[in-house]
């Protein structure tokens, strides 16, 4: 199957082609336009003929009426040696500038022949036709359909190959990574499970403390991933929730992770707040913003969280006394890292961002170096 990616290539393909085509195509039109005009020439002068000789025969005849020749594609007229009309099929407004025999008038193409000493006493004779380059551009459309279709089919071919490889070892590794982080689920719990138990045997050991941090942190990151790889299929299941009760166990999921540095965690959490809501998409914005608050803060530092209430609206809050941000801009942008040496992938804010943008949700940033970080998030 092509995708819309694929078309935007195959387009993109085509319209250059096309550019690069246009010149053949203009040489041809210039090409086609003076053949034409050649042909049109070529007829003129032939009609022309044909009128001089019914006058002619005319006189030979001795006939006391001439029925002047009428064409629907020619218009002429005879004029005596002082540019006074004899005889004319042209409009009466009508009057001629010419100093060649062949000359253009309006949309008109006329041609101008001296006559010989006549009857009419007729010193010259302009014959004249519509310009129509109608079959020209008709032909041109037609070629330039063509060549479109063409490019467009071989563009789709080219493209179809080319890319199928590719297709393929990206189902692979998607299909990899799939079975990877299908295995990578079952370890992480049986660790997480048995390090609760061994806790509950040795109290307040900061070993133990820390192992049960990393491993609620490579959680979150398996779940960001897990979240990312299958966010296409991410089915859009709202469901009312206690927003209060949710944010206070999500609060106390990463009290170890505060804990491990010396962390202290301020909650304001407003009681009784409910919202309709993905509860997998809310996970994944207050997970994504406590593990960055908890990363980028300093040690026996503070982080403040909040949840209120104004009117229709709910304001969730997360400040911290972190490193702060150096560009607010570009953080939700995907495998951004502000900080490479302690950041994860870089996709956590860029799911945030796609679920708020899904939710019609604004989102805030404030930001100073060495002084901290403000996230506000207004459903």
């Amino acid at each position: 199957m092509i995708n819309k990616t694929d078309i935007k290539f195959i387009v993109i393909q085509v319209v250059l082609t096309l550019c690069i085509a246009f010149i053949p195509i203009y040489f041809y039109l210039d090409a086609s336009f003076e053949n034409h005009n050649i042909k049109d020439k070529l007829m003129l002068k032939d009609y022309t003929s044909s009128v001089i000789l019914k006058m002619k025969n005319f006189e030979m005849e001795n006939s006391d009426f001439f029925y002047y020749p009428r064409s629907n594609i020619f218009t002429s007229a005879i004029f005596d040696e002082k540019d006074k009309t004899i005889f004319s099929l042209f409009d009466k407004n009508e009057k001629f500038v010419f100093d060649t025999a062949y000359f253009k008038y309006k949309n008109k193409i006329c041609y101008k022949q001296y006559l010989d000493n006549n009857k009419f006493n007729a010193k010259y004779i302009i014959v004249c036709k519509n310009i129509n380059h109608s079959q020209v551009i008709y032909n041109a459309i037609i070629l330039l359909l063509s060549i479109t279709c063409l490019i467009f089919l071989s563009s789709f071919f080219v493209i179809k190959q080319s890319i199928e490889p590719y297709k393929k070892l990206n189902h692979y590794l998607d299909n990899f990574l799939k079975d990877a982080m299908h295995e990578l689920k079952t370890p992480i719990g049986v660790a997480r499970f048995n390090i609760d138990l061994l806790q509950m045997k040795i109290k307040d050991n900061k070993h133990i403390l820390r192992i049960k941090s990393a491993l609620k942190n490579m959680t979150i990151i398996y779940e960001d991933l897990e979240y990312y790889m299958q966010s296409h299929s991410v089915k859009d299941n709202k469901t009312n929730i206690d927003f209060s009760e949710f944010l206070i166990k999500r609060v106390e999921f990463f009290k170890d992770l505060t804990s491990a540095k010396n962390i202290e965690l301020i909650t304001d959490i407003e009681k009784d707040i409910n919202i309709d809501f993905n509860e997998i998409e809310l996970y994944r914005i207050i997970d994504n913003n406590l593990s960055n608050a908890i990363k980028y803060s300093k040690d026996k530092s503070i982080i403040n969280v909040s949840l209120k209430k104004f009117n229709d609206n709910i304001q969730l809050t997360f400040k911290d006394q972190g490193i702060g941000i150096k560009d607010t801009n570009k953080i939700f942008n995907r495998y951004y890292r502000g900080d490479k040496v302690s950041g994860g992938f870089g996709i956590g804010l860029s799911i945030v961002k796609n679920i708020c943008t899904k939710n019609n949700i604004k989102y805030e940033v404030k930001s100073k170096i060495n002084q901290g970080s403000c996230f506000s998030y207004f459903f």
